[in-house]
């Protein structure tokens, strides 16, 4: 920074006839150093994520993985058991982009393709070691927008091993899953880490079990509670209404499922599910009802049989935001579609499935299989904006109903099934 510094005299009078001078100017002319020091301009998304907090460590319970069965539903084939239980992740920072994330669970399952509360028990230990990059991490702090920290997207290599115990002891696997994943700090105390993987199932041979290597591929959410250290910094206080729209005034939500969209179970067995709803609110009260449509299809190429199945499907609720009034009144809220609910459901789901095979004579044979099911019952559930296009919806209950068959000619009276169900959505929403 330049400094001048000008002196100015004026004259001089002397009283001695030798002392007397004209008028003098001096001008001085400097120049100091300084440093020039990054500026940050914070912004909310910054706040909420936790973008300028510096992590090297961070320690995570998984909320969604403490709800029983929060991705089975009556109708649906289900795969993840093992991701049903209590979850606890540890992830540490080698370098600004290179991680090490280790992970412990117990796993709970079902029978069948629901989970029946006489079914349900404590089968499994899970160890998970998943190395992970973020790989824009080190261009976006030279940029100044972000810390060294885990929010951001990354790539994984994860390697795990599911121990199985009581009944299921015998049956045990391996999985090499590469995984891209996004996770991000939710203000102080939390956090979501979404993920898709594919990767390798491998199966040892036992007395009970024939030893197998499949392919398969699945998504995975987490959302909970996290510890960093170094502690938080934060002086700004920003609350969860900067993520979840909570001042939107809107009576209706048009919803796209993303989460149930596409998976590979294993080699060779495929299956997704396009789910599309509208929620209406009734007047300007915190009722609503919701309308989906769902198409589901599969295909399972096994030894010595190939299965494919279509299905449609839908459900009708009948939602009470039993909050919504008090969070207006206190200023929390806008008149919207957004809080915890609860709510009563009807649904309905009917599959046709083809089996093409070799029967006992190792005869070519074709069967169809034409099933049918219906359920009511009650729900508890949450669902949020996310953001301006997107949604989050979770909801778990009972519920009791029918299902008939026409390949085996059963029939379950209405009420001999009671179900414990849930469902999960996160998508798009306009």
């Amino acid at each position: 920074m330049k400094k001048i510094t000008t002196f100015l005299t004026a004259t001089l009078t002397c009283t001695s006839a030798f002392c007397q001078k004209a008028d003098s100017v001096f001008v001085s002319i400097g120049q100091d150093t300084g440093s020039l020091e990054t500026q940050r301009f914070a912004d909310r998304y910054a706040e909420v994520f936790g973008t300028y907090e510096p992590s090297r460590w961070l320690f995570k319970l998984d909320a969604t993985s403490l709800v029983p069965a929060f991705i089975l539903v009556p109708n649906e084939s289900n795969t993840n058991f093992e991701e049903t239980g209590l979850r606890l992740d540890a992830e540490y920072k080698i370098s600004r982009d290179l991680s090490l994330n280790v992970s412990y669970g117990l796993g709970f399952s079902g029978d069948g393709n629901v989970i029946r509360f006489r079914d349900f028990s404590l089968d499994a230990h899970h160890f998970r070691v998943e190395p992970r990059w973020y790989y824009n991490m080190s261009r976006r702090i030279r940029e100044g927008r972000s810390a060294n920290n885990f929010s951001g997207n990354y790539f994984g290599i994860e390697f795990a091993q599911t121990t199985r115990i009581g009944a299921s002891a015998d049956f045990e696997y391996r999985t090499a899953t590469v995984r891209y994943g996004i996770q991000r700090r939710l203000f102080r105390y939390g956090y979501f880490d979404m993920s898709y993987g594919l990767g390798m199932r491998a199966t040892p041979q036992t007395a009970y079990h024939q030893g197998s290597t499949q392919l398969f591929g699945d998504a995975r959410l987490g959302i909970g509670l996290a510890l960093a250290a170094p502690k938080s910094t934060r002086t700004k206080k920003f609350d969860q209404c900067d993520v979840l729209q909570c001042f939107r005034e809107e009576s209706r939500m048009w919803k796209i499922d993303l989460f149930n969209l596409f998976r590979i179970v294993r080699t060779g067995f495929v299956e997704g599910s396009l789910r599309t709803a509208v929620e209406q609110k009734i007047g300007g009260s915190p009722f609503s009802v919701e309308a989906q449509l769902q198409m589901d299809g599969s295909y399972l190429d096994q030894p010595a049989l190939i299965t494919h199945s279509l299905g449609t499907g839908g459900h009708l609720q009948s939602r009470y935001y039993y909050n919504l009034k008090r969070r207006i009144a206190r200023g929390k809220s806008g008149n919207n579609l957004s809080g915890g609910y609860v709510a009563w459901q009807a649904d309905w789901h009917q599959s046709h499935t083809t089996y093409k095979g070799l029967n006992v004579d190792g005869v070519k044979t074709k069967q169809t299989e034409t099933y049918t099911q219906m359920h009511t019952g009650p729900l508890l559930g949450i669902q949020y904006r996310i953001f301006e296009k997107g949604f989050i919806d979770f909801n778990l209950g009972a519920a009791m109903g029918t299902e008939k068959t026409s390949f085996k000619g059963t029939i379950h009276p209405f009420g001999d099934l009671i179900y414990l169900t849930s469902a999960l959505r996160i998508g798009v929403a306009f």
